[in-house]
């Protein structure tokens, strides 16, 4: 019996050992970042996040308790059940970890249950490693599957040799009182609240406290809970009371200034760029040379210089701009039909008033679920990969932006006016790849995505010149925005910096131009913006908030996961939702200030429940 106990104990002590492990190999992965923390973070994450370890090592140990009950006389079956069982644990838990370490450095955040949204399209979950040392990874991969699992099966052959016999009035009792004993462990001890991540949650500083967070026990805990939540994690005041809150921030009366001709019908092209963070446009601070074309447009036009993008992915973005709808920090509204059914949307407006209205992207408009909201949302057509010859397949993603924008500018011509037409870019996506020689030199990441805006804004500026020569321009708005911002380049330091966008509107039919318009907006608020321009009702659109409207009252939320921005005039706070901390913070922003941040999440989240 006690050789038995002895096995349980060194098996669950070695799953602790390698989570701690883990641990430390993220950190050297990171090192930029974790060389920022004082050197006591890194200790101090080790120990918070030993509890969520023990947690997870306790659910590991449930099976092994369980089959040692029909041990009492013959136990080599044990031995090659283990074997298998460790098998698979350690490559479902290795896996997890090398994948983390990577995807870490593109989402901000842990690995969790929503990455399995993109394995429905396994093409573009590739393209998107493509800028990732997969190679390298596998290595590791293999190397650290190879080593816990050896290291397993050693303990399994060397201690299953030393059972012997005894009574299943012993194993029987013993064993089933101990593994529901592991509720304790798994629970994270006896205290009122489970195991979760405020457990481990320990810092102001958001790195450290993801470096306490156990992998394979942040994936379940999002699988088995999250996906399938009905209620409001995020529920801080009165129900009531926050939709009051955030009522006051949209009751503003004042007129609304045209800056568009509206003689007649406006015709309008909105092009999203992929990851078009400002920290690639000089003319927003951001490093020189990356996008002249779009510096020259912007002495053309009205360049926006304080947007903020709603969220950290694509999917989110596209619902911002098109339907003026504000991120969810854990949850991405686009992947359920039946709530993206209910939102207003652009196309759907125009369309409805006389628009034609078409949507255009290279890639597969099925990735991260978006095919379904085009079509909920009223596209009359839609362009996608399955558009394009083989000849023009020159990206993992698709066909690349120049070719794309071609085609767009071609079926313009023919086009019935007014149009709503919507193109969104992939070529700024991971893996960076471009169809033309290189101009920003570097293999590294950075230098990829650098050059890669390069390519993507030369796209941009050859389209716009042909554009102008065409009838259809006189009487054209056009308008690039980002469908979110991006980590890199690590110019800047801290969230604002990665959600800040650029926004420029372009066109003949623009009545202002060599302007800038410095009032903070978000990126939801476009829809009402436009709308309003073109005398559509905007009233459908409650998240959206006219930048020309006079005596507005300027804000920017967003939200990244489990964490949210607020970003006012004087300053700007970003808060951690799980630890309840402020992690950033600029300007005199005040508690009232946190208070109306945490009712914008709370009244958006419920909402999005609600639909």
């Amino acid at each position: 019996m006690r050789k038995r106990l002895e096995f349980l104990a060194l098996y669950g002590l070695s799953w602790v050992l390698f989570f701690q492990f883990f641990r430390v190999l993220f950190l050297i992965y990171h090192y930029k970042k974790t060389i920022e923390l004082p050197s006591f973070l890194w200790v101090s994450s080790a120990r918070h996040g030993l509890q969520m370890d023990v947690s997870f090592a306790s659910y590991i140990l449930v099976i092994p308790t369980l089959l040692l009950v029909f041990t009492a006389n013959k136990w080599k079956w044990y031995n090659k059940t283990l074997s298998i069982y460790s098998l698979v644990v350690s490559f479902f838990i290795t896996l997890l970890v090398v994948t983390d370490l990577e995807l870490f450095k593109a989402w901000g955040f842990r690995i969790d249950g929503t990455s399995l949204h993109y394995l429905e399209t396994p093409v573009e979950a590739w393209a998107s490693m493509g800028a990732a040392p997969v190679f390298p990874l596998l290595a590791l991969f293999g190397v650290l599957f190879y080593l816990v699992y050896r290291i397993l099966k050693t303990i399994i052959e060397r201690t299953t040799a030393s059972f012997r016999k005894v009574g299943f009035g012993y194993t029987i009792p013993v064993f089933i009182i101990l593994a529901g004993s592991l509720i304790i462990p798994i629970r994270g001890g006896l205290q009122l609240a489970p195991m979760n991540e405020s457990a481990v949650f320990f810092s102001d500083k958001s790195f450290a406290n993801y470096a306490a967070v156990n992998v394979p026990w942040n994936y379940m805990s999002s699988l088995l809970n999250a996906s399938y939540s009905k209620s409001n994690p995020f529920v801080y005041y009165d129900e009531k009371q926050a939709d009051q809150m955030v009522s006051s921030l949209y009751n503003s009366t004042g007129a609304t200034e045209q800056v568009i001709d509206t003689t007649g019908k406006v015709n309008v092209v909105v092009i999203i760029w992929e990851s078009f963070t400002a920290k690639v446009a000089a003319g927003l601070g951001g490093v020189k040379n990356v996008t002249p074309q779009f510096e020259k447009l912007s002495k053309e036009g009205m360049l926006f210089t304080n947007v903020y993008a709603s969220g950290n992915r694509s999917d989110k973005g596209m619902v911002a701009i098109l339907s003026g709808y504000p991120a969810q920090p854990t949850n991405s509204i686009i992947k359920i039909p039946k709530k993206t059914i209910s939102l207003p949307s652009l196309p759907k407006e125009f369309k409805k008033n006389g628009w034609y209205t078409s949507f255009y992207y290279g890639g597969e408009t099925e990735f991260a679920n978006m095919k379904s909201y085009f079509l909920q949302q009223g596209f009359d057509k839609i362009i996608d990969k399955n558009d394009f010859g083989a000849a023009d397949m020159n990206s993992k993603w698709g066909a690349h932006d120049h070719i794309v924008l071609n085609r767009l500018l071609g079926d313009l011509d023919t086009q019935k006016q007014p149009f709503f037409s919507t193109l969104f870019t992939l070529s700024s996506h991971e893996p960076f790849e471009v169809p033309v020689k290189t101009v920003i030199e570097g293999k590294d990441p950075e230098h990829l995505f650098l050059n890669a805006h390069h390519y993507t804004d030369a796209s941009i500026g050859d389209f716009i010149t042909k554009a102008k020569t065409k009838p259809w321009w006189k009487n054209t708005l056009l308008i690039i925005i980002a469908d979110h911002g991006h980590p890199l380049p690590e110019t800047q330091k801290g969230k604002p910096a990665e959600f800040h966008i650029p926004m420029l509107w372009l066109g003949g039919a623009l009545k202002k131009k060599n302007v800038q318009i410095d009032s903070l907006a978000s990126q939801t608020d476009l829809a009402a913006t436009l709308l309003n321009q073109v005398h559509l009702p905007a009233q459908t659109f409650s998240w959206s908030n006219d930048i020309f409207r006079k005596d507005r009252n300027a804000f920017a939320y967003f939200a990244f996961n489990n964490g949210l921005g607020w970003m006012k005039p004087d300053g700007f706070l970003v808060r951690d939702n799980i630890g309840g901390n402020i992690i950033e913070r600029k300007g005199t922003l005040n508690v009232k200030e946190e208070d109306l941040g945490k009712a914008y999440l709370q009244a958006s989240f419920s909402d999005y429940l609600k639909r």
